[in-house]
């Protein structure tokens, strides 16, 4: 794709069409195509210019196997920010020109799990129009209110992540993870990396992390972390750096059932295994009960957050106690799109950006 596609958006003024990635169907290359760009049509409409999308593991399984909620044409991407270039006059919290973020799951406060208190797992979806993966999005009802102003100091790429640290925050706090504990993550991806930071930041004694990858190792002990091996030695390592006994709480930051068998074998008697990572649906792990009830095993699983850990996370990343730039290790404008995959594949890659627009 040219130079030439690019949309030349005169201050004030929108263009009438933008690039825009579109998945076509599993196994197809992401191709980049024009579309009409967003337009204020309600009074509470929100239009961003978007700077920085998320392009996680999740979409890489999406372009290549298929969504179960999602039917191609479509523009993929929910995590984003940018800056707004447009609103509805019933808009009262944002203004032209201002950096945001979207928090992109809130609770409805209507539905069944809502009502439970289960405002975590809200049934009701919104999401940004039509897909992050644009130079422009827009935003409606009931997500206008969740357009969040970014703090000064915090980047597009940052700011996007936003919901990532949220989920990992709201883990953290519920799983109990404070002054005196240990902790150990599995896995050394970005979730895991940001959750050793949220941990020694929680006051934990010790947050030891599993690594098999080359070069994670410095960004384990960056965080305030201790890597550790992931190897057929392991829980000799780990019994050794928790005097014997394990550590307080485990978190399987994976999503593979083997780790999810480590994290059960390694947790101290007494201790809690936190399931952050996400299998396949059907995947199953033979447990021995007898041994999680003698032991008092206490496993919790971990999906999005609650009410206000957004705006929290948000804070903290404006605080700049977390740093995420180390992790932002590859760049992808929209011109290279059909490369996305194979760039979120490359070993050394941990969050992939795409960048719709650069000025």
């Amino acid at each position: 794709m040219t130079d030439g596609m690019a949309c030349d958006a005169v201050p004030g003024d929108l263009p009438t069409s933008m690039r825009a990635a579109v998945w076509h169907g599993p196994g197809r290359p992401l191709t980049l195509e024009r579309l009409p760009v967003p337009r204020v049509e309600e009074p509470e409409d929100v239009v961003i210019r978007v700077r920085a999308a998320m392009f996680g593991a999740a979409l890489v399984r999406a372009v290549t196997s298929g969504h179960p909620k999602m039917t191609p044409p479509a523009v993929l991407g929910t995590l984003v920010a940018g800056d707004v270039v447009a609103l509805g006059p019933a808009v009262r919290h944002l203004e032209v020109g201002r950096p945001v973020t979207v928090d992109p799951h809130p609770p409805c406060e209507h539905c069944a799990n809502c009502r439970d208190g289960l405002r975590a797992l809200c049934d009701t979806r919104a999401g940004v129009e039509p897909g992050a993966h644009a130079e422009y999005v827009r935003v409606r009802p009931p997500l206008t209110a969740h357009v969040t102003p970014v703090p000064a100091g915090v980047s597009p790429a940052a700011a996007m992540l936003t919901e990532i640290v949220a989920c990992v925050l709201d883990a953290t706090d519920t799983a109990g993870i404070g002054p005196g504990k240990d902790v150990l993550v599995i896995g050394c991806g970005p979730v895991a990396l940001i959750q050793v930071r949220l941990a020694r930041l929680r006051g934990a004694e010790r947050v030891l992390c599993t690594v098999n990858h080359p070069g994670r190792e410095a960004l384990v002990t960056a965080a305030g972390g201790i890597p550790v091996a992931f190897d057929d030695r392991t829980a000799e390592r780990v019994a050794g750096l928790t005097g014997g006994r394990g550590p307080h709480v485990v978190v399987e930051a994976v999503g593979r059932a083997e780790t999810y068998r480590t994290a059960f074998d390694l947790v101290r008697t007494g201790g809690t295994v936190v399931g952050f990572g996400g299998c396949p649906p059907g995947t199953t792990l033979p447990l021995d009960l007898n041994d999680v009830h003698y032991r008092r095993i206490r496993f919790l699983g971990s999906y999005h957050y609650e009410p206000g850990v957004f705006a929290a996370a948000l804070r903290l990343l404006a605080s700049g106690e977390l740093d995420l730039a180390p992790l932002l290790t590859h760049r992808i404008p929209l011109d290279r799109i059909s490369d996305a995959v194979r760039t979120a594949r490359l070993p050394d890659c941990l969050v992939p950006v795409v960048e719709p627009w650069k000025d």
